[in-house]
């Protein structure tokens, strides 16, 4: 009886172990970035940039490490089996203060664009449902090439407050536009001030 029973223990943890594996492949997911989303990722390499408003103020670009460290693109997971593509970006200015965030991070959702300016204003962007899913409601406009300065830029994303201008923050653009090789190219101010990337 003794015997009976011990095969039975065993074949009742085998079976609890096969379940719990089961399990564990329904709860071990990593949601990565989708294609769309790939296509803007932005290039690292390029730690400084110039820009220049139409007064002739040059203003300069560095990429910000402290804020998304050195590991630009990442898998993180969350301690519950759940691991999230990410990939950002962020940039200072030396002279006016200016702190652009950009982040596109793969999610149960699907694949988000975040942009930050200044740690006031943040919009969140879904790829697949094409809609803001946080932040002040801006329009999100995708175009194939923008040129800036006698440079063409391509894998332009346009994020354009105009409709919600009162609502942003002093300091946060009213139009930005970002190339999803090159980054931030060009920007509209509240007072007409454009500021435009100088190759």
């Amino acid at each position: 009886m003794k015997h009976m029973r011990f095969i039975t223990n065993i074949l009742a943890l085998l079976v609890l172990l096969l379940l719990l594996g089961s399990c564990r492949d329904e709860m071990d997911k990593t949601f990565y970035l989708s294609d769309e989303a790939v296509k803007y990722q932005i290039d690292t390499t390029i730690t400084s940039f110039k820009m220049r408003d139409n007064h002739g103020m040059t203003e300069d670009f560095y990429l910000n490490e402290g804020a998304w460290y050195k590991i630009h693109h990442s898998v993180s997971g969350y301690g519950n089996g759940i691991y999230d593509e990410s990939f950002g970006v962020a940039y200072s200015a030396t002279l006016n203060n200016y702190f652009f965030m950009f982040v596109l991070r793969g999610n149960e959702e699907g694949s988000d664009l975040e942009v930050e300016w200044n740690q006031k204003d943040i919009l969140r962007y879904n790829f697949g449902s094409k809609k803001n899913i946080s932040g002040i409601p801006a329009k999100v406009s995708f175009y194939d090439t923008l040129r800036v300065q006698g440079v063409l830029y391509h894998k332009i994303i346009e994020i354009d407050y105009s409709k919600h201008r009162d609502k942003i923050d002093y300091n946060t653009p009213v139009k930005t536009y970002i190339s999803g090789e090159k980054g931030l190219i060009k920007f509209e101010k509240r007072n007409n001030v454009i500021v435009e990337r100088v190759e």
